[in-house]
């Protein structure tokens, strides 16, 4: 079928127009003020471990990417039904070729330290975004964008260098959070100056952050919290017991190890959604033996999948085909198949790339929150070892992994926030992209990608995006084995947080039932 257009209010700046869109986008619903809404009071959330800046382009930790989702705006967000809330943006339309999007910006807001929005605060965002020299790693997804026009004080325009009908998805990214023009970018590592929901009060690395309910906030009557009290522990175990004896509200990117008994729990609730999050295996193409592609193809016949995910998820998930579009997605092609496990298949392909006796490889690898990575590890050594792997596993500390360990030692364990079939393939496989983490070199790969882009046509995107699956399942510079669901744990008396698709955390019409 093709592609649905969904209608949006005209902006001044060109002949209004639907917006042609990849796929549905469902409007926003509307959320009333709930029944027996008590206003006010703190939440207490307990995450993982990790810090490693507040300025949005080059935003990595799940932790930080949480706190800036609460202290500053998109111009546009998904929400937990999947639809695109406009934030500081009230509406958008295009040109006819879908090479030029205009913005309608939201008037009478305010940065936290004063300052009014405008569109030079956009403009200036979007330019941080695209500078090689500020290094996003979001670039290369938003590299699409020529130029970043203020029309007027509330009205910007994106000029693109082809059709592209995603640009209002790509608009929610964590790493496309405005900040303000006026102040020194270098203040954003440990500070924030949003027009979000809440304030950042304080911040206390590796032990908590406080965020005070922002009196001027333009969506009027949220956030209904007056504070939000982020804490992180490394530890599953301590975390679910955290929530248990009620020292914390919620329990964020709950680890799947600890839904069961948080599920049996008279005092918790589990949420869980679906995603299109994944696990997966980094090889480094560029240094051996990951630049054999007979040994890449070794290893993927050597991973069971459903052991995987028996270990990992407790059975739960999906199983993958080594490429980050989820069975569940439109774009997902059924036909494509990925080699099975076959162990004996495994031995030949090594024996043909001169290993012949076998290969001994280092993964490294981090218990990180809300990914059984190091359980996904143990599983693959186990179904490896007849395949003639042997894995010798490298546990890190987590407040080290994604900083000094993934993209620098070549063969790692790594996780996902689910993504639109777009914005997954470009953040990772463009031979550009800052977060090639396999550096996987492949121009056909780029040229469909870019193809996808401009292609309105559903039935015509999904046979481009079959063409991507069936080539990185034969080149395998990464092993995906398993899309993981998103767990979200709380007290019973907290109302109004659900699990996000995207695995975010949106808490503003989060309320405490005392």
């Amino acid at each position: 079928t093709a592609a649905a257009a969904t209608s949006v209010p005209s902006g001044p700046t060109s002949t209004p127009r639907a917006v042609v869109v990849p796929t549905a986008l469902p409007t926003p619903t509307a959320i009333p003020e709930p029944a027996g809404l008590k206003r006010g009071g703190s939440l207490r959330v307990v995450m993982g471990v990790d810090y490693n800046t507040f300025d949005p382009p080059l935003l990595l930790g799940m932790p930080d990417v949480i706190i800036t989702q609460h202290t500053n705006d998109n111009l546009l967000l998904r929400q937990n039904d999947l639809a695109l809330k406009p934030l500081l943006a009230e509406s958008w339309e295009t040109n006819d070729d879908l090479t030029q999007y205009t913005f309608k910006l939201r008037e009478g807001v305010k940065f936290s330290h004063g300052k009014e929005f405008t569109a030079e605060d956009v403009v200036y965002s979007f330019k941080r975004l695209l500078d090689p020299d500020v290094g996003s790693p979001a670039r290369s997804t938003v590299g699409i964008i020529t130029d970043v026009v203020a029309v007027n004080d509330h009205t910007v325009r994106f000029d693109l260098d082809a059709t592209n009908a995603f640009l209002p998805d790509t608009m929610s990214i964590y790493q496309a959070r405005i900040t303000p023009s006026d102040i020194d970018a270098k203040r954003l590592v440990g500070e924030t100056f949003g027009t979000g929901p809440f304030v950042l009060t304080e911040h206390v690395p590796g032990e908590r952050s406080v965020l005070e309910r922002n009196p001027d906030y333009w969506e009027k009557g949220t956030p209904y919290l007056d504070e939000l009290v982020f804490l992180y522990m490394p530890e599953p175990e301590t975390k679910a017991e955290a929530l248990k004896t009620g020292a914390v509200d919620a329990y964020f990117r709950t680890d799947t190890q600890s839904v069961s008994s948080l599920e049996a729990h008279p005092e918790t609730r589990v949420s869980e959604t679906a995603s299109a999050s994944y696990l997966n295996l980094t090889m480094d193409m560029r240094v051996a033996p990951w630049d054999n592609k007979l040994v890449r193809q070794a290893m993927q016949a050597a991973t069971d999948r459903q052991a995987i995910r028996q270990a990992a998820l407790f059975g739960k998930g999906a199983i993958a085909r080594d490429h980050p579009i989820p069975p569940n997605d439109p774009h997902f092609a059924a036909d494509v198949e990925v080699p099975p496990y076959d162990p004996v298949r495994a031995k030949e392909l090594l024996a043909e790339a001169g290993y012949p006796d076998g290969l001994e490889v280092t993964l490294f690898t981090a218990a990180v929150a809300g990914a059984s990575m190091v359980e996904m590890a143990v599983a693959l050594k186990e179904s490896a070892t007849p395949a003639g792997f042997e894995i010798n596993i490298e546990r890190m500390p987590e407040d080290q992994y994604w900083a000094s360990v993934w993209m620098t030692e070549p063969f790692t364990t790594v996780y996902w926030n689910g993504r639109t079939p777009n914005l997954a393939l470009s953040i990772v496989y463009l031979s550009d992209a800052e977060w090639n983490e396999s550096r996987y070199y492949n121009p056909i790969i780029d040229d469909l990608i870019a193809k996808a882009r401009s292609q309105t046509d559903q039935e015509a995107r999904k046979q481009t995006y079959a063409e991507v699956q069936r080539i990185l399942i034969d080149d395998v510079p990464r092993i995906i084995p398993v899309f993981q669901p998103y767990f979200v744990s709380m007290r019973n008396n907290v109302r109004g947080l659900e699990a996000h698709p995207n695995g975010w955390l949106i808490l503003n019409n989060t309320w405490i039932d005392n």
